[in-house]
């Protein structure tokens, strides 16, 4: 019995130590999110590089994707000038406007000129300039004479130039996988009804390129429109002579003189009709009291 006894004492001790040791190495916890490599090194899944510089940096924010403002460079502005000037002579500030534009590597787009009252010119200058150059432009021409009107406007198409944009790439993506299916088609109804949708596509393609052509060219080449016109002449009023009213005072007297002869000529075949019948009316009352 003694035996038995001492052997289940040493198989409990046994197992105590062994327990005991067991605790006393450390325990890995292996992450399901980590790699074990070859050399039994755990190593984190690649992330991209801004966040793990986060979690290096020790920071918990979640890492979003913003959209970036649009720089100076990136908007797409249409500047347009409207302005009026007041010259001494329309037709040589005409030609000081087409020198300023040449120099600015722009274009006339019109120009007209016209005599109106008392020899007095009017004109009208459209110009198309660099929009790099158009507020250098429109000082130069601005001092050309008296501004009496001006208006500058400055307008910003980049969200439709954008929305165009997008358009034009999803319309060229779209004709790309139709002439793949173009190349796959076996039969004649489905050659067709492909060539159907490639058209569509191409003509709507097509208009988009053409309007975005058309903003590139207002926003590259801005607009200034300047209408030229010449002061009126100031007429001094002529002083007073005696001479000047006695010529005046028969003046006045003739075209009385005329009224009168006027009017009388007008009125006399009332006065005829009216004397005869006051004769017939007279003569008739005699007769009667006869």
């Amino acid at each position: 019995m003694l035996p038995h006894t001492l052997l289940s004492l040493l198989l409990c001790l046994f197992i105590l130590v062994s327990g005991c040791t067991a605790l006393d190495k450390p325990v890995d916890f292996v992450n399901p999110g980590l790699q074990v490599s070859d050399t039994y090194g755990a190593t984190e899944n690649a992330a991209p590089a801004p966040l793990a510089e986060k979690r290096a940096a020790g920071g918990t924010n979640l890492v979003t994707q913003s959209l970036e403002p649009l720089t100076q460079s990136d908007q797409k502005i249409i500047n347009t000038a409207d302005l009026s000037l007041q010259v001494s002579d329309v037709r040589k500030t005409a030609d000081s406007i087409k020198e300023i534009v040449t120099k600015s590597e722009g274009v006339v787009q019109s120009s007209s000129v016209s005599a109106g009252r008392e020899d007095k010119y009017t004109g009208v200058v459209t110009v198309r300039v660099p929009s790099s150059k158009f507020d250098k432009t429109l000082n130069e021409i601005q001092i050309l004479g008296k501004v009496t009107t001006s208006s500058v406007t400055a307008q910003d198409v980049t969200e439709e130039y954008v929305d165009l944009d997008a358009q034009k790439n999803a319309l060229t993506n779209q004709l790309s996988q139709y002439n793949r299916i173009l190349g796959q088609a076996v039969n004649v109804s489905e050659i067709l009804e492909v060539q159907r949708e490639i058209e569509r596509i191409q003509v709507e393609l097509d208009r988009i390129t053409g309007k975005m052509k058309y903003l590139d060219n207002r926003i590259t080449f801005s607009t200034i429109t300047v209408r030229l016109s010449e002061p009126a002449s100031v007429v001094p009023s002529p002083g007073y002579s005696i001479t000047s009213v006695i010529s005046q005072a028969i003046g006045g007297f003739a075209d009385t003189v005329v009224w009168l002869v006027i009017m009388i000529m007008t009125l006399l075949p009332v006065i005829i009709i009216a004397a005869i019948g006051v004769i017939i009316y007279s003569r008739w009352k005699v007769r009667r009291s006869n």
